[in-house]
């Protein structure tokens, strides 16, 4: 299985030592990271970290996706998101209603936690990790 991740950047420069354009870039830099493992044959664990903002949007929409194609039972693990966009929650609630009962949520954040329970209400979540399924994530 394929590993789709990004990398997070951290930049530190002094206030005013940027040019315009190179603040832009700075801005634009992901702020997220996504892994994905496979613990066992048939299960797979997604671990999202950082801000799921709409830049994030689309890699995480494409690997949950082609997650939900592999057949596997998919773990997501969110302990380390510190934000949701919205349509990012969605697509959560729509990969639960395409394959039900082969999607889990586990640990979300009490931020993230609270989206969930509006925008998707059905969904399997688990607010603590599991030793079967984080621990495969670490």
């Amino acid at each position: 299985m394929s590993t789709r991740t990004s990398t997070t950047r951290r930049i530190v420069t002094p206030p005013g030592a940027l040019s315009r354009a190179a603040a832009a870039t700075v801005a634009r830099a992901p702020r997220y990271r996504l892994d994905v493992h496979s613990p066992s044959r048939r299960c797979s664990v997604l671990r999202a970290k950082g801000d799921l903002d709409m830049t994030a949007r689309a890699e995480f929409a494409a690997t949950l996706c082609d997650l939900a194609h592999s057949g596997d039972h998919v773990v997501v693990d969110l302990s380390e998101v510190t934000f949701m966009y919205s349509e990012v929650a969605s697509t959560l609630a729509d990969a639960g209603h395409t394959r039900p009962g082969l999607f889990r949520i586990v640990a979300p954040t009490r931020q993230v936690r609270m989206l969930l329970d509006i925008l998707a209400p059905g969904l399997d979540v688990t607010d603590r990790a599991e030793n079967d399924t984080a621990g495969h994530a670490a």
